[in-house]
């Protein structure tokens, strides 16, 4: 007698794969650019949460010694003046929430809903403060890292390939040249009371120098020589903030193009004003709705010395 087979309905077959189905308890979330400023600012966070202004003060010593002879009566006189430099405090602010249910399911299948809510409100403030950081806010009075008016600006030479700047069109010996010409330049314009340490690279041009070679036959490579060779940098990084930043305001028209930037990182010559970093309050019972406010005090980047920063522009093209 032949075996009678039966199909199983959809509702069936969904049911059996699902018991088939394995689900892995390790997630894997979408992997976000890291955030850069904690690793090119100094971070200060001296001044209080209540303050609305940051103010600084800077002083100059005047005067001009001269030959006098014994009886002289008419001596020059020494002086000091000051300056004071003030930059306003903002606060930023985000907010999540859940509602009984969510707590509910959450509980029910185990997930740390809470824990990654919150997680995405500090990310969202970390990134409005990485970006303020880095481009400042022209609705503000909040100055930008990138593209500041008051720091020096290197010409790139448009010596390599076809006139190029780009040091992908150039050789190793000129690109050493530009690096080299541009952190000495801080040194000249202050006569020798500033000293870059720091160069900040787009990813495309910090990967060229690290993956190129000095010469044929060399083991050495461009990122490797000038770390050895010049005497003021001593840290060189990718920071994809760089990429395609040239305002083209300043230094020639290379709008658009990646640009490179020296600077001490020093705290003695610029600081990140974080007067109070990410918090949540308790959450806020709306009906059935939980509301969780967060908040953040910012007061811009600070730049005491402003010709100890170099900034290179043109010396990438932006990625696509």
């Amino acid at each position: 007698m032949t075996k009678k087979f039966e199909n199983m309905d959809a509702n069936e077959s969904i049911y059996f794969a699902r018991e088939l189905e394995h689900v892995k308890a390790r997630t894997y979330d979408v992997v976000y650019p890291e955030i850069m400023y904690p690793r090119v600012f100094p971070i200060s966070s001296e001044v209080s949460p209540a303050a609305k202004t940051i103010t600084y003060r800077q002083y100059d010593m005047v005067g001009h010694a001269k030959l006098i002879h014994n009886y002289a009566n008419d001596l020059p006189v020494a002086n000091v003046k000051g300056k004071e430099f003030t930059s306003q405090v903002y606060s930023e602010g985000i907010s999540y929430g859940y509602s009984i249910q969510d707590i509910r399911e959450s509980q029910m299948a185990g997930k740390g809903l809470e824990t990654r809510l919150a997680a995405s409100a500090r990310r969202a403030v970390e990134l409005l403060t990485n970006d303020l950081a880095f481009f400042g806010d022209p609705a503000t009075s909040l100055q930008p890292f990138l593209n500041n008016d008051n720091v020096n600006y290197y010409t790139v030479k448009a010596d390599g390939t076809g006139s190029s700047k780009l040091w992908k069109d150039k050789t190793p010996d000129l690109i050493v040249r530009d690096i080299g010409e541009a952190s000495t330049l801080v040194r000249t314009v202050s006569k020798a009371t500033e000293v870059v340490n720091t160069l900040l690279l787009a990813d495309a041009e910090y990967g060229h120098i690290a993956t190129t070679r000095m010469g044929d036959g060399s083991d050495v490579t461009i990122l490797d020589f000038v770390l050895r060779t010049n005497p003021w940098i001593s840290t060189i990084m990718p920071c994809y903030e760089l990429d395609g930043a040239c305002a083209g305001t300043n230094a020639g028209a290379d709008a658009g193009s990646s640009i490179g930037l020296m600077y001490n990182n020093s705290a003695d010559k610029l600081t990140l004003e974080i007067p109070q970093p990410f918090e949540q309050f308790a959450p806020q019972e709306k009906a059935l709705y939980y509301e969780i406010a967060c908040h953040a005090r910012i007061g811009g980047v600070l730049i005491y010395y402003p010709k100890s920063i170099v900034q290179l522009n043109g010396i990438g093209e932006a990625s696509a």
